[in-house]
Formats: structure tokens, sequence, C-alpha cells
């Protein structure tokens, strides 16, 4: 089965709750979990925010569904047996963020394989991991070597019984990565946020998601919401938009003046839609 088979396969099921929805069933990750079966394998956390807790919960899933032997592993505190390092799924592969660089020199130094789930890359990072899965095309040039693979967030499986009391919900990030102008009414998701859970949920309570957060635009599909997701200062959110979001639903959009005159030619076609009626 290809990823995109599997990508339709799981869009969608609502059998187990209104707001039920698995992005994409487990069969898209197989090429990337059956290879740690069998082994001992030591899961290291990248340093990050909610958005990485949404991707931790989309692995510890996926861990459980392909019956993966593992553990959280620090490198600076290692215990247990290991037989090979995974570092966690996210867009920190490069040199941009700085802490998350230095952890996996001291993942490097113990000596073990190292398999990198799927990630984004800022920069090249020419270096002896073992398996390298990269989530998006633009991100293919920067990897030696690399895997194409879902983010592990997609093939989260989440039931939200919240319904929408908010028509629209504007969320920008506040930080080096966010390149588009914050408004007063705009918010960071991440500051609102302390679980996965909260930010779906956070999410769910708009009819109408725009963000440049990639996570909360994942978030808002997994409940089904119309989403937009906005650009990044580097091709992470275009990348994943154009190699698998697009095919979920999500929209584009390259600022928010854009969607402001979507919104406003949808509204006057509705204005002439009805007075046709």
């Amino acid at each position: 089965m290809t990823c995109r088979e599997a990508l339709w396969r799981g869009i969608t099921h609502l059998d187990g709750g209104e707001n039920e929805v698995r992005l994409l069933a487990p069969e898209a990750f197989a090429h990337i979990f059956q290879p740690l079966q069998g082994k001992r394998i030591g899961f290291v956390r990248p340093i990050g925010n909610v958005g990485d807790a949404l991707i931790e919960w989309g692995t510890r899933q996926l861990f459980e569904h392909y019956s993966i032997n593992w553990q959280l592993f620090d490198p600076d505190k290692p215990s247990g047996e290991v037989d090979e390092l995974v570092w966690g799924g996210g867009g920190n592969m490069g040199t941009l963020w700085q802490n998350n660089w230095l952890l996996r020199s001291r993942c490097l130094e113990l000596g073990l394989p190292m398999t990198i789930l799927p990630q984004s890359f800022t920069s090249r990072e020419d270096r002896r991991f073992h398996r390298v899965f990269v989530r998006e095309r633009a991100s293919m040039a920067l990897a030696t070597n690399g895997i194409l693979g879902p983010d592990l967030a997609l093939g989260l499986d989440y039931t939200s019984n919240t319904r929408p009391s908010h028509a629209l919900g504007i969320f920008l990030r506040k930080d080096v990565e966010g390149i588009v102008p914050r408004r007063w009414f705009s918010r960071d998701p991440v500051r609102l946020c302390r679980t996965g859970r909260q930010y779906i949920e956070l999410a769910a309570r708009y009819e109408h998601v725009v963000t440049d957060r990639l996570h909360f635009a994942i978030s808002s599909l997994i409940v089904g919401r119309r989403t937009t997701l906005l650009p990044n200062v580097y091709h992470k959110n275009l990348g994943m938009y154009n190699t698998w979001l697009k095919d979920l639903g999500c929209q584009f959009a390259a600022s928010l003046h854009e969607v402001r005159r979507r919104l406003a030619a949808e509204t006057s076609s509705m204005s002439i839609l009805g007075q046709s009626l």
C-alpha cells in the first residue's frame, strides 16, 4: 500500500465520535516503524513546544501500533540497554535551533545507531545518522539519503466532541520562525496550551483557523475545521502543505491580506446567491 493510498484510507472515520478523524492510517508509517521492530529503542525527545508534544503523542500511538520496545532516553543520563536511538520528529534539523543540534551531538557521541523520525531541515546536517526520514519534499535537498515520510502528528488518533463557538481564529507565532505581521487580535497558540490535547481542543472551538503554527493547523484538521496555513521563515509550512496537507483539505495563503480577500469574495458571492434565490 502506498502512502497516498493509506492517506485516503485513513482520512476520516465517524463511527467512534462525531469529530473523530485520523488524517493518515497507520499503514502510511510502516516504512518508518517496521525497521525498529525487534530492537530495544531509546527515544530521544527533542527540545520543543506543545506542537512537538503533539508529534510525540502520535509517535507513542504508532510505537504501540507497531509493537516497538522503547523507552525515553536521555544522552546525559543514559540508563537501560538500548540497541538504537531514535530522535523525535519535528522541524529542528540543521543549526537554526542550536539546543537541538547540541543535543543530537551528545547522542552521536555515544556511538549508537541513530534514526531521525520525520523532520524538516533548516540547513544541511551531514552527520553519521543511521537513517533519516524527512517530512516534506522541500527538505529532501538538505538531507543526504533522506527518506520521505509523513509528520507523525498526522497519524494521531483523537476524538473531540467540542463544537465551534467562534467563527474565525487567527493565531500567529511569536518567535524566530514567524514572518507574518502580527495583528493586535492574533495570539500565539503555544502560549495558551501546555498539552497536545489542549492544543487540539483550542482549535476545535473555531469554525475556521488561520495560523502559521504548523501543528496548530494540523490540530484544526484533526477536528475537521476549515484550516488556512500561512508561511513561516523557511520552507517548512509550504513544503508540508504541498507534500501532505493540501490533499487533506488544508488551504494555504501567503498573507493575512490574502485571507481577508478570499473571505470578502466568499461573502460577496453568498450575498449575490442570496439575492438570486
